[in-house]
């Protein structure tokens, strides 16, 4: 059986994740749609699409653990889609914010923090 994944436009997990298969991809909605395209493979997800406090799309860096699953798992399946429908949704509401690389690199703390939090919880580190 294949070991966890992460799913992740971090850069900062490159740096600090070691242990476990990261999957870098260039985007927000990427993060979530290739999560999805895992989902439908019989993965399910280990933590939350929507953790933390940030909304989708206000903090430009997710990341996104997923362990294989012997079947589909709709509750992950609908969990994503929802995170999906909420991202599309804040984007639509809000226009498109530039960040100064100060900013960027303090949402990249908070996304590593919360999948550092994840991984401990799930004792994966």
């Amino acid at each position: 059986m294949q070991d966890p994944i992460i799913i992740t436009n971090n850069p900062q997990l490159k740096k600090r994740v070691k242990k476990i298969e990261l999957e870098f991809v260039d985007d927000l909605f990427a993060v979530y749609s290739k999560s999805r395209d895992l989902i439908h493979q019989n993965w399910k997800l280990i933590s939350h699409p929507l953790a933390g406090s940030v909304k989708p799309a206000q903090n430009p860096y997710r990341s996104i653990i997923l362990a294989p699953a012997k079947k589909l798992d709709f509750y992950s399946l609908k969990t994503i889609e929802r995170a999906i429908q909420k991202l599309k949704q804040f984007n639509q509401n809000h226009k498109k914010r530039e960040y100064s690389q100060k900013i960027k690199e303090d949402y990249q703390i908070i996304d590593l923090t919360l999948i550092d939090s994840a991984l401990k919880n799930k004792k994966l580190v």
